[in-house]
């Protein structure tokens, strides 16, 4: 895939679980830690990054994993995407939705193209699985990923809550349109 100097997206295997899981945690925490605090913090990345639970989801033919890594070989980002069941959020309108669940850049790779290529592989995804449409939630506060999904064609299409153990966050629904 085209990518920005130095860089590299590949597709997760169920082998890769381990290495998935702890780049999943790392940032998560990167970006969520300073405003979604301990106890709770441990208990979700427990939860959402554990091993075994991500094996089984990297095997399943509805989830594609994709991982960006500099010329090194270091993990910089992913990107996760799901054939969207039945059930999909209010404004979510189409035949075949595909999901972007989880998408996430290293800090140090903020504003150098990485974000860019790993969405230009989500969509390249999406469109071979036959979607017309991809979405995803963000956290209403979080404005630079609100910002960058606009700019690579989102539009806020609804709201949803997430939970953080009891907590509940506002989200917004974003989605963009694929062509044929």
């Amino acid at each position: 895939m085209t990518t920005p100097l130095g860089t590299a997206i590949v597709r997760a295997t169920p082998d890769d679980a381990a290495r998935v899981a702890a780049l999943g945690a790392r940032l998560f925490t990167q970006a969520y830690g300073p405003t979604h605090p301990e106890p709770e913090l441990s208990r979700y990345l427990a939860r959402s990054f554990a091993v075994e639970p991500l094996a089984a989801e990297l095997a399943d033919d509805g989830t594609t994993v994709l991982v960006a890594h500099d010329d090194a070989g270091r993990d910089i980002g992913y990107a996760c995407l799901r054939t969207t069941p039945s059930a999909v959020p209010k404004g979510v309108h189409g035949t075949h939705p595909v999901e972007v669940t989880r998408f996430y850049v290293d800090e140090a790779w903020h504003g150098r193209g990485v974000a860019q290529a790993l969405m230009a592989a989500c969509v390249t995804e999406a469109r071979a699985r036959g979607a017309d449409v991809l979405w995803l939630q963000v956290w209403t506060l979080a404005m630079r990923p609100q910002a960058f999904y606009r700019r690579v064609g989102f539009e806020v299409v609804g709201r949803t809550t997430f939970a953080f153990g009891e907590r509940l966050d506002d989200d917004d629904v974003m989605l963009r349109r694929l062509d044929p």
